[in-house]
């Protein structure tokens, strides 16, 4: 458990990085349509906010009897960030769209690791 709860710390703190970098990049920008800017503000603002939250969970899953739903919780932050901030970044900066249907998955990914995270407690 202590390899994947690594992995996850510095799978956060790289992609907070990354959410700097994406949203610097993307202010500079020239031409950019008004709800492509939006649509990628709110990838971006979703990338930090559950970076921030899957540190959390990887700080609280540091102790080796920690619950399984924590790990289960990472995981689907994990997956939520992949799936949903990094798709619609993909998309709003390079037009890749050919993983633009998994997006959806992404936001119920999020959802996921917020209830599972909660069952954490019990």
């Amino acid at each position: 458990m202590r390899i994947l709860n690594r992995c996850m710390f510095i799978f956060a703190c790289l992609t907070g990085a990354l959410s700097v970098l994406v949203a610097a990049y993307s202010a500079h920008i020239p031409g950019l349509e008004e709800a492509s800017l939006r649509s990628l503000q709110s990838a971006i603002q979703m990338m930090q906010f559950h970076a921030l939250a899957l540190l959390v969970v990887a700080w609280m899953a540091r102790d080796s009897k920690s619950s399984w739903f924590l790990f289960g919780s990472g995981l689907f932050f994990l997956t939520g960030i992949v799936l949903f901030s990094f798709n619609i970044v993909l998309y709003q900066l390079a037009g890749i769209s050919f993983f633009r249907s998994l997006i959806p998955y992404g936001g119920m990914a999020f959802v996921a690791a917020w209830v599972v995270l909660a069952i954490s407690v019990f």
